[in-house]
Order: C-alpha cells, then structure tokens, then sequence
C-alpha cells in the first residue's frame, strides 16, 4: 500500500525528504529558537522551511516584532500528509486513507509530548497539509492547536500596503477525505482585509491547482500579477505555473503581513 521506507524515514529521520537536521540548519540560520520553553510550539511541516526559507524569514519578522514567546522543537515528525495522507485521498482508496490516518495519529502524537513537554499552551501550525492529521487526534492533547494565522491575528492590527492581489486560499477538496471537520479560514481572512489600501480579488475556491483544466480556469481568472495564498502544496503550484509569465509573484500570509507593517 505504502513505501515501508517512507514510513521509515518519518519514524527515524522525522521526515519522508531529506533529513529534520537539515531543516534545523535552515531554520537555525534565519534565527529561530529551538526546544524552549514557550508559549507557542512552531510546526513546521516537512519540507516548507527548504522551499520557503523567504516566508519563514517574515514568519521569524513578525514573530519579533510582536514579542510572541515561541519555540520549535528540536525534533519533530512529518504527519505523513505528502506521501501518505494525499494519495490515498486522490485515489479515494479507502484502506489507504484509513492506515494514513493511523500512521499520522502515531506521528503527530509524538509531536505533542514533544511540545507539552516544553510547556507550551498552543502547537501553531505552519503547513495546511499538516493540519488534518492535527485535527484528527486534537483529543491526544491537551494543547490547543491552532494556525499560524490564527496566532498572529490575535497580535496583528493591521498595516498598510497600496497594493492588488488575488487571494486563494486553496480548495481542501482533497482534505475532506482525511477529516470532517472544515478548515478554518477566517483568521487569515481577517488578517488581509486589515489592511488598509490593500485591493482583494477573491478567487473561487471550488478551483484546485492540482487538476489541470481548473489549473487553467484559476489562472485565467486572476485580476492582478500578485497571487496570495495560505496553502504550501497552492503556493508551490502556483509559482511553478506562473514562472514563464512576466511579472507574476506569489506569496504567502506572513510576506504580505511584514511587508504592510514595513511601509
């Protein structure tokens, strides 16, 4: 059903790509702290702080600037979303849905006596393909879980930016299959519209960027050359599709929130 050796990996190495260590040293080098007591547990997911380290860098902005107590943990588990969680969604395989869900409540759960063991009150979420397995196994913890947006939201009172963009925060129509419980997208919603000057398109999110002819009808349909999503899995299709057109930028929540408080 699955690669013995990706669940392996998750199990020895924290993550089904290259190694945790090396997301340590890219997290290190931008100046995020590690396995400290705090108020807020940092989770990464697997692979973004390699594919993003620039909206890592205005996650750490934003983070300083509003004084957050937080921390990431020194070793962290992937939840298994990419390799595991995702195709079996995709393929609607029951029986694989059902041991991806398993082998994530083993992996997340890790993750939680990790943080409670640092004292944090919230694990903070980064990635919305880490938030699933998240949901599914809240009862695991007693730790409130929550998303980055969510957190800076509680901080942020808005900045100003002269600026159009589209916003897509990503369909979750494969998330559905994983879990029943709807994602939340207020947070980063509110966060947007608190900015004053800042043009919102919002784009329909019945489109995924994971289906090629809704692919194409989402990309038809954007206003401005700035896309803005909270998605990792969108934020990557995205720049891949939109690379060969002129002028095009895509960016995430926490690049849009430093660059409002920046002007």
């Amino acid at each position: 059903m699955f690669k013995q050796k990706v669940i392996d990996d998750i199990r020895d190495h924290g993550t089904w790509k290259g190694t945790w260590d090396r997301r340590v040293q890219i997290l290190k080098k931008i100046g995020f702290r590690f396995g400290q007591k705090a108020e807020h547990a940092i989770i990464t997911g697997c692979n973004p702080p390699e594919i993003l380290p620039d909206v890592f860098g205005d996650l750490k902005s934003l983070l300083d600037f509003f004084k957050i107590d937080y921390t990431m943990l020194d070793q962290q588990n992937c939840c298994g979303w990419g390799p595991l969680g995702l195709p079996a969604a995709k393929t609607k395989d029951e029986a694989a849905i059902a041991r991806s869900k398993e082998l994530a409540r083993e992996f997340v759960i890790e993750n939680f006596r990790r943080a409670e063991a640092l004292g944090v009150k919230d694990i903070v979420l980064f990635c919305a393909g880490c938030e699933p397995a998240y949901t599914n196994n809240a009862k695991e913890t007693p730790l409130k879980i929550i998303s980055y947006s969510e957190l800076l939201s509680r901080y942020y009172k808005g900045g100003e930016l002269d600026l159009e963009i589209d916003y897509y925060p990503g369909c979750y129509r494969f998330r559905r299959r994983i879990t029943e419980t709807p994602v939340d997208l207020k947070a980063p919603a509110r966060l947007l519209q608190g900015i004053k000057g800042l043009k919102i398109n919002y784009v329909d999110t019945k489109l995924c960027c994971s289906i090629p002819p809704q692919l194409d009808q989402l990309l038809a349909s954007f206003k401005s050359k700035a896309v803005v999503t909270v998605c990792v899995e969108c934020t990557t299709m995205l720049k891949k599709s939109l690379r060969a057109k002129d002028g095009y930028q895509v960016k995430m929540i926490p690049q849009i929130l430093w660059e409002a408080l920046k002007r």
